[in-house]
């Protein structure tokens, strides 16, 4: 059963130093996370259904390298402008949601500091893009909502069940706490290749 959350109040510069906070928390953690990581750690294949760390990273930060893109002002996506599929090695396809698993759990990087670079990238832009955006956009429509069995079971629908979604919306669901629900999927992956916890 799905019930709504508190929706965040009216972006104000309170609110704007807030997100701007968390992200940056958040990020530490996933550079934190990543920091020593080797190609066959990130590459690790447990066994079927149990992705690889290589999937979590390319769902999360190449994720948040679109939405900053599309919903934040950022221009282009790194990702593909400055040729990262190359740089780091990629066999796969980059996920989005609904990827079939057979092909999530193929994903792999076969250069893991060419990765690093990218990732610090993307985060740091986000930041950047977060604190300079004019507060206004924040309040603007992000996107015509997705039909209901799409947002079933997502964040967003429990912070905007209904009625339009704001790009604060976005900042709160997509960049937040996107960011950090896969990080506890980083965390287990960690275990799973005999690396400790981040805290």
């Amino acid at each position: 059963m799905q019930t709504s959350a508190a929706r965040p109040a009216a972006a104000s510069e309170e609110w704007r130093a807030s997100i701007v906070q968390r992200i940056a928390a958040v990020h530490s953690l996933w550079q934190q996370g990543v920091s020593d990581l080797t190609s066959d750690q990130v590459n690790h294949f447990e066994r079927a259904g149990v992705l690889p760390i290589a999937f979590t990273l390319m769902h999360l930060v190449v994720g948040e390298d679109r939405n900053a893109a599309r919903h934040l002002g950022a221009g282009a996506l790194l990702w593909d402008e400055q040729g990262w599929a190359r740089r780091v090695r990629l066999v796969g396809e980059p996920p989005v949601r609904g990827t079939p698993m057979a092909d999530a759990e193929r994903i792999r990087l076969g250069d893991v500091e060419a990765w690093r670079a990218y990732q610090t990238a993307v985060f740091a832009r986000t930041e950047r893009a977060l604190a300079s955006l004019p507060l206004d956009r924040f309040a603007g429509k992000a996107m015509d909502r997705p039909p209901a069995d799409k947002l079933k079971g997502s964040f967003l629908a429990l912070i905007v069940p209904e009625g339009e979604i704001r790009v604060a919306d976005v900042c709160e669901a997509y960049l937040f706490q996107h960011a950090v629900r896969h990080l506890g999927e980083l965390e287990h992956a960690r275990a799973l290749v005999g690396l400790g916890g981040l805290s």
